[in-house]
């Protein structure tokens, strides 16, 4: 995340709220860039980190492994 941009922080976290805006609330949180993701049973969660990384995927936008 650029923090030498004007605004980039509130520019990243509405990017991140309109793509992931379908599951807001039904199984994640997400705060600047940090998405926090909660089930019920490790099968759930699975399904919803897929679902996740999927839509990610779909804006093109890429998860750094080291630093997840």
């Amino acid at each position: 995340m650029p923090f030498s941009l004007t605004n980039a922080p509130a520019t990243f976290q509405s990017i991140i709220n309109y793509i992931l805006r379908p599951f807001i609330n039904r199984f994640i949180f997400i705060y600047l860039d940090d998405i926090l993701i909660y089930s019920e049973s490790l099968k759930e969660y699975k399904q919803y980190i897929h679902q996740v990384l999927t839509a990610l995927e779909k804006a093109k936008l890429l998860v750094n492994p080291e630093k997840s």
